[in-house]
């Protein structure tokens, strides 16, 4: 890969040169659309059916083979001649900030005649966002780049250009945060009407990471009653991210069957949709068009007749272009239509080709406890890679938040091989710092700046993502690949020191959902200094000495404001967990008080009886520094702790995936969030 000057200046050269070696064939082709105006408003949620589009192409004579190179803005399923090179469901995607960049994937594909056809289904996925106001203000389509999804595709030796022609399908709606609707009573449209070159996104066509998604295992489902006749609930056993499949049985034609999933049952056995609502939306908060709650649900209007290969008393129902989070499904409508063992579920996670890392490989453990909380954490971890985008949560956000990778990227790098997707985050961030220098809270950007420094900057805590990330792909993979991004990190190391000459940071989300909380600007500030080691070894492994010796005054600058502030006599800012975790680990308490400090943070631990009050970053702090500095009892103490707060009161409160909180929440918070994950980073390196 060609790389870059690396000037702190140039993320315009960055994006122009890195990543960029895409066929020119492909990005010189217009992008293909239905040529439907776009809609805004209310209107978003009317019946807008999916597009399908076909084209018929000729191979040279004698040849057998193609190249095949897609790009997309959507979601999307791709076919050539007999083979599926990209799955129905539409989920063989990545999510990217588009105007930025667009991944294109080439396949090699064995043709059977020299005349085969070419078949492209879209879904809106990312790129056509639902105008939904999260938390009743906040719609992501005001910012992210935004149109109908559309495609582009190549085939090499196929010199005349391909004539598209796209129809309307019964897949009636698609979003992927509400779902799918699928109207079985409608006909496809049997009149292809000519495609439309469209607009499409701006961003530079790069090729695809080398990773792919991949089927996880399927989870049987066990289906009772609800209301007899009326309303069946599935249990698939395990709370995770997945694409259902239905079987129902003996439908009439024009039945509409609604599907609601969620994490969690309410008391009188129906399925709550609260944890995973789209954006907290709940009370007709959610703009014109919204559904007064906006939880995830399928809709499926059946035929009255069977598919291919099932009985004619049988139909099968997989929606495409969405997924859901859930262990329970509510079934409203079906009668008699589900029995034991018909309802299954296919979970998709977004992984590279190396499934397992050396130390998951190795991992052993007699420990009931450690074994159990291992799984829950890679169950999370795997339900919240869907997209290219490492998110916290699969259901009511699904968004790439720097906080959650700064927490556990060293869990997911124990677990699997994460190079190529770290890369493509790490050009996810780079891209929307492109135009001002600002590293954002999410990437792709939504509109999110929560505790940041104003326009698109987004806290310093959650901007830490970007040299951790850089850090883990050299520590763990040698992959020099990572200081491409070398130049994201000078330029806003710069900007926030011109900003902040003190060296103190006033202000960040914090050590979030921590019971006892270390200061907010405590924890910017050490992120704020973390930032700048990292940068400073950057640069002296690039033999960039001007700026490593640049990096690190400003550190020691950084350090010395940190200490003056907040640190006397081994106390740590409020003495709490939290913040001696954060302080010690970081190496911002002087040696002379590293005794006492330590000495604080078991007093803090006795306090609790070694119950954690920590939060997203200062859990995993303190378990990596008591096991690195002698204390492994200690450590191991906090992690099976039973009994409220801990990873053992969640598994007996029933969870197969980590909450959000150390509170147990039926309503707000997610049942399935990666940021105390950071315990499995513990558990492959110091677990026995």
């Amino acid at each position: 890969m060609k790389k870059c000057p690396l000037l702190a200046a140039a993320l315009v050269a960055l994006a122009a040169c890195a990543l960029s070696a895409a066929d020119s064939t492909l990005a010189s082709l217009p992008w293909i659309g239905d040529g439907q105006p776009d809609r805004n408003g209310a209107d978003w949620y009317d019946e807008d059916p999916a597009p399908e589009f076909r084209a018929v192409f000729t191979l040279p004579e004698g040849v057998r083979e193609a190249k095949v190179q897609f790009a997309c803005a959507g979601f999307a399923s791709l076919r050539v001649g007999n083979e599926m090179l990209m799955s129905a469901d539409g989920l063989d995607t990545l999510w990217t900030p588009y105007d930025k960049t667009v991944y294109a994937k080439t396949f090699t594909v064995k043709v059977p005649s020299p005349t085969a056809e070419v078949v492209v289904r879209l879904g809106n996925g990312f790129y056509n966002l639902l105008p939904l106001r999260f938390w009743g203000g906040k719609s992501f389509r005001n910012v992210l780049s935004h149109g109908r999804p559309c495609f582009k595709l190549a085939i090499d030796g196929v010199a005349k250009p391909l004539e598209w022609k796209w129809r309307k399908t019964n897949v009636v709606r698609n979003s992927v945060y509400l779902g799918t609707e699928i109207d079985a009573t409608r006909a496809e449209d049997a009149e292809w009407k000519p495609a439309a070159a469209v607009t499409g996104p701006k961003g530079t066509i790069r090729p695809w990471p080398d990773a792919h998604m991949r089927a996880d295992g399927v989870h049987a489902g066990t289906a009772s009653w609800l209301k007899e006749g009326e309303v069946q609930v599935v249990d698939f056993g395990v709370n995770a991210s997945g694409v259902p499949d239905f079987i129902f049985r003996g439908a009439a034609r024009g039945t509409r069957i609604e599907i609601v999933y969620g994490e969690r049952l309410n008391a009188d056995g129906s399925v709550n949709v609260l944890t995973q609502t789209a954006g907290q939306v709940k009370r007709g908060n959610g703009g014109p068009g919204a559904p007064h709650v906006a939880s995830q649900r399928d809709v499926y209007i059946c035929g009255g007749r069977g598919a291919t290969a099932l009985p004619s008393n049988v139909e099968r129902f997989s929606p495409p272009f969405t997924w859901h989070i859930f262990r329970y499904a509510e079934i409203r409508g079906a009668k008699h239509l589900l029995g034991t063992g018909d309802a299954s579920r296919t979970v998709r996670s977004m992984l590279s080709l190396k499934e397992k890392a050396p130390a998951a490989k190795a991992f052993k453990t007699e420990n009931k406890y450690l074994a159990a909380i291992h799984e829950m954490c890679r169950r999370t971890f795997q339900a919240n890679m869907i997209g290219g985008v490492q998110s916290d949560c699969p259901g009511r956000e699904r968004l790439g938040y720097g906080g959650d990778i700064v927490s556990t990227y060293e869990a997911y790098m124990l677990n699997w091989d994460m190079r190529a997707i770290y890369l493509k985050v790490l050009q996810d961030f780079a891209d929307e710092a492109a135009d001002d220098g600002w590293l954002t809270e999410t990437a792709p950007y939504v509109g999110i700046g929560d505790k940041g420094f104003g326009k698109r900057a987004g806290p310093i805590s959650w901007a830490l993502a970007v040299p951790e990330l850089i850090d883990g792909l050299l520590r763990h993979y040698n992959e020099t690949k990572a200081l491409d991004y070398y130049p994201v990190c000078t330029r806003y190391v710069r900007q926030v020191a011109a900003k902040f000459p003190d060296g103190l940071i006033p202000k960040c989300i914090g050590d979030h959902e921590a019971l006892q909380r270390a200061p907010n600007a405590m924890t910017a500030t050490a992120h704020w200094y973390r930032f700048v080691m990292l940068t400073a070894g950057f640069a002296k492994r690039m033999g960039r000495l001007d700026d490593a010796t640049e990096f690190a005054m400003l550190a020691a600058k950084i350090k010395a404001a940190f200490v003056a502030k907040y640190v006397k006599d081994g106390i740590v800012a409020n003495g709490t967990q939290s913040a001696q975790a954060i302080g010690l680990y970081l190496g911002l308490v002087p040696p002379a008080q590293v005794s006492a400090a330590e000495r604080r943070l078991i007093a803090a631990l006795h306090e609790k009886g070694y119950g954690p009050t920590t939060g997203i970053f200062s859990t995993r702090y303190m378990l990596m520094y008591l096991s690195e500095h002698g204390k492994q009892d200690i450590a191991e103490k906090i992690v099976l702790h039973k009994g409220f707060p801990g990873w053992l009161h969640m598994l007996d409160r029933g969870a197969t995936t980590l909450w959000e909180t150390w509170k147990e929440s039926d309503n707000i918070y997610s049942n399935c969030h990666p940021m105390f994950g950071s315990v499995d980073e513990w558990i492959l390196r110091f677990g026995k």
